[in-house]
């Protein structure tokens, strides 16, 4: 995918200096203190063993090299390092999320798969340290102010709760329509995507694609499926999230090929941007979405192994090929944790 990107006549800059101590070509980070440039083997095996190297100031080529995309600049670095990782059971983790003091819940949404769970974990750097299972497949999880897990199942009716002490009830029914995508915002609300039973795709003109906000006691407060001029606002809402002024961020999905845009809307149903990633990358396939505290967005595409940072306009402000940078691969879910460090849920892939 680096070479789909760098096709584009927008990408001018490049950078011929060998890597200091393999003399390979393919150098990706430059360490201030040492004033070097070396390949990503060379700073894990050689580098990182120097005297002092843990204090020295290593940055990615990429935060260096900016990338005029016509009057908008564009970072090609938004992780310098990867600080941990932690392998599961699961073949994928689809969805991710925090609640306090550094809990985490993920699950996986296989097809025809039988080791499909719903997971409760606690952070331990470097560690994880796993609390409990819920052999269920999951396709979306969200957390209330309680502490409390909604989940979806696949292909299901159902808003299901996880107590704290591992009970499990269902509060809401959006029979005869399928719940597909579920968030909790600041104000406690609930927002569900449906759709109607049968096939997702194509979308018809009969087809009801909505995101409904329901309060914290599942009443329904605000129907969202139409812009303006009464055309579809979703296709299939993967996922859902909300920023600081309570502006709904969609991942809404096309096809069974995951190809997708993000949706932003106001509550009101005025559509505030859509953004398809295709002006920078060939596809676009959003899996995961988590905003920061200012608002930005931050989208994870496993199509080109890829990060995405949105302003609250729509604008990009970031792109990395974590694949090619961070040996990441398939880039599912997001979210941070109690430090502000981001958290990758990915597919195991070959590895």
């Amino acid at each position: 995918m680096a070479k789909s990107l760098e096709s584009t006549s927008r990408r001018k800059a490049q950078v011929p200096v060998s890597c200091y101590f393999c003399k390979g070509q393919e150098i990706k980070w430059e360490c201030k203190d040492c004033d070097v440039r070396m390949c990503y083997s060379c700073k894990v095996t050689i580098h990182k063993g120097l005297q002092s190297a843990q204090d020295h100031d290593v940055v990615s080529i990429q935060d260096i090299i900016r990338l005029s995309l016509g009057s908008q600049e564009v970072t090609l670095a938004i992780i310098l390092s990867v600080l941990n990782s932690f392998s599961t059971t699961l073949p994928a983790v689809h969805t991710l999320l925090r609640s306090g003091d550094n809990l985490l819940y993920f699950s996986s949404n296989i097809k025809n798969g039988n080791d499909n769970q719903l997971v409760k974990g606690k952070l331990l750097k470097p560690a994880m340290l796993i609390l409990q299972t819920l052999k269920r497949k999951v396709c979306d999880i969200a957390i209330n102010k309680d502490g409390e897990i909604l989940f979806i199942e696949h292909h299901d009716n159902k808003i299901q709760m996880l107590s704290p002490v591992g009970e499990v009830k269902t509060v809401l029914d959006t029979s005869p329509m399928i719940s597909v995508a579920i968030h909790v915002n600041k104000e406690n609300e609930v927002a569900v995507g449906i759709r109607e039973q049968g096939p997702p795709f194509p979308v018809k003109d009969f087809s009801v694609r909505q995101v409904i906000i329901f309060d914290s006691n599942y009443k329904r407060k605000v129907t969202l499926e139409f812009d303006k001029k009464r055309i579809k606002l979703f296709s299939y809402a993967l996922r859902i999230r909300t920023d600081s002024r309570n502006v709904v961020y969609v991942i809404d999905r096309f096809d069974n090929d995951n190809n997708g845009r993000i949706v932003a809307v106001h509550r009101n149903g005025r559509l505030k941007f859509t953004f398809d990633g295709q002006t920078y990358l060939e596809t676009f396939k959003p899996q995961g979405i988590t905003i920061t505290p200012s608002d930005n967005i931050v989208v994870s595409d496993s199509g080109s192994n890829a990060l995405h940072v949105l302003n609250s306009n729509g604008d990009l402000l970031a792109l990395q090929l974590v694949k090619n940078d961070l040996e990441i691969q398939s880039p599912l879910s997001l979210c941070f944790d109690a430090e502000g460090y981001l958290l990758i849920g990915c597919h195991k892939g070959k590895k």
